[in-house]
């Protein structure tokens, strides 16, 4: 019976160190309960935005406090075996009087570790920029640049009241057709068509500028909105104008894209107004070709 107290030591102790290993096991399992192949876990992505006040959406939800261009992002707990979509949104305002849109879709699985860059200048960009009247001397003006004629369909992305197109259409266009976004100043412009009898020559659209279907009609462009939009606009401009097609910009440019005229027009109350002439050559449709 002597030897039996040894015995019964050890199982004792035996019991005592399964009892150790189980919690810490156990202590183990609570501290990393993903480590098994199946267990649901975030995704980890990391968005690069143009500013840092950028405003980003993700699964049309808005984000805290900008908080640099580079925005850290786990997602809820992603099942494994299974791809999830996440949309992420930019919105920023490259000057006082436009707003940027940017979206990217990614497709994300559990673990994943991914960047989004929200940098770049995308086709699927869209913009929205403050209405700022063109005062009607210089409307006359761009008219006159552009030599409207009889024969010519004046297209205006971004027309807001849609002065510029009625200027052209009274002074000789055959048709003029104008694309806002603005459904109010859509209204506006329409209201003002009827008003001066002009229903059967000036068409004015509720719509985005940058979707243009019909482009390729137009023998002259008429644009007052900004560089960034214009350079946007440059690659369909390219693309679906017609040799000879005339494009007038009220103070905005086209990248390295140089005017064939510019002028400089100082009104009365000495405020300075600049406008820029372009032509679609055989040259630029070879660039656009090269382009695609």
């Amino acid at each position: 019976m002597c030897r039996a107290f040894p015995v019964v030591g050890l199982v004792l102790a035996l019991q005592c160190l399964t009892a150790v290993g189980t919690a810490e096991a156990q202590t183990a399992a609570m501290a990393a309960p993903d480590s098994t192949p199946t267990s649901p876990l975030p995704a980890h992505v990391t968005v690069l935005v143009p500013t840092p006040t950028t405003e980003l959406r993700v699964q049309d939800e808005v984000l805290s406090s900008p908080t640099g261009t580079s925005r850290a992002i786990e997602t809820r707990p992603l099942e494994a075996g299974r791809d999830y979509e996440y949309t992420f949104v930019a919105e920023w305002a490259p000057s006082n009087y436009e707003v940027v849109t940017r979206t990217q879709t990614v497709r994300l699985r559990r673990g994943d570790t991914v960047v989004v860059d929200l940098t770049r200048a995308s086709s699927a960009d869209r913009m929205r920029i403050r209405y700022v009247a063109t005062p009607d001397e210089v409307v006359a003006m761009m008219v006159d640049l552009a030599g409207v004629t009889s024969s010519d369909v004046v297209f205006e992305p971004g027309c807001g009241d849609a002065r510029i197109t009625i200027a052209a259409v009274q002074a000789g266009a055959r048709r003029g057709v104008g694309i806002d976004i603005d459904a109010a100043l859509v209204a506006r412009a329409q209201q003002t068509v009827r008003m001066k009898g002009l229903q059967d020559t000036v068409d004015i659209r509720l719509g985005d500028a940058l979707d243009i279907k019909d482009l390729s009609e137009a023998t002259v462009v008429f644009l007052y909105m900004s560089d960034e939009f214009d350079m946007r606009l440059r690659p369909i401009l390219w693309r679906d104008l017609k040799v000879g097609t005339r494009i007038v910009s009220h103070r905005f440019t086209m990248g390295d894209w140089m005017p064939d005229r510019t002028i400089n027009v100082l009104l009365g109350d000495g405020f300075p107004f600049t406008l820029h002439l372009w032509t679609i050559t055989p040259e630029v449709k070879a660039r656009a070709a090269k382009q695609d």
